[in-house]
């Protein structure tokens, strides 16, 4: 493919982003698309055969751009995704647990930026979710999912029932993600000093201790 092809295809996806996340699938037109890129309406099939091709392809792009940009900034990020890269499987579960909660607060809180259109398409997509959501979920969500429930395992004992260890993953998540979801709220319920004390590592901090509490309960009810 040359460099022009290319270039044609890289601006495709950057104005079907922003079309996308300001308009949704259902209103966002493909002319649009097509003009901020100035490519020919042809070319959207040329290279994603159609509407629904090229938005399954700008939702798995803005994923890509947002995680980039946090291995750019220097957010502990790698190139497969926000496993923390100090994550080693010889460590201490504990401490594999408030790490990847430290990770995933990170990327909440930082994803609260409504100006930035990959963040636009992706809360407008996990909001309502179509098919474009299975191909994120294979590539960001499960591993870290997995991730997850590895260290999960450690932490629980032994017989614990599938069902409750990700009942346990969920909570991780579901907490973590609290701050991304209801960050405007938040902010209209407490005051901007008290605001500004809500940093990762405070978040962080007070999510992994609820949740590690939680765990070590269900250990003494489970052994006694």
């Amino acid at each position: 493919m040359s460099s022009t092809s290319t270039d044609a295809k890289q601006r495709l996806l950057e104005a079907a982003i922003q079309e996308f996340a300001l308009h949704g699938y259902d209103h966002g037109t493909v002319r649009r698309i097509c003009g901020k890129a100035d490519v020919n309406v042809n070319a959207v099939k040329y290279y994603f055969e159609d509407k629904r091709g090229l938005y399954i392809e700008a939702v798995r792009e803005a994923h890509r751009a947002r995680h980039q940009s946090f291995k750019d900034a220097g957010k502990e990020a790698i190139a497969s995704g926000l496993i923390p890269p100090e994550d080693d499987p010889a460590s201490p579960p504990r401490n594999r647990l408030k790490g990847f909660i430290r990770q995933m607060v990170a990327l909440a809180m930082s994803a609260q930026n409504r100006v930035d259109h990959n963040h636009l398409l992706i809360f407008r997509e996990m909001s309502e979710p179509s098919d474009a959501t299975r191909n994120i979920v294979q590539e960001f969500v499960r591993p870290h999912f997995e991730l997850l429930n590895e260290i999960l395992k450690e932490l629980l004992p032994e017989d614990t029932p599938t069902c409750k260890r990700h009942m346990f993953g969920f909570t991780v998540v579901g907490q973590c993600m609290h701050y991304k979801l209801a960050g405007p709220i938040i902010g209209m319920l407490i005051s901007q000093e008290e605001r500004r004390k809500l940093t990762v590592e405070a978040v962080s901090d007070h999510i992994f201790q609820v949740v590690i509490s939680a765990i070590e309960r269900f250990c003494e009810s489970d052994s006694g």
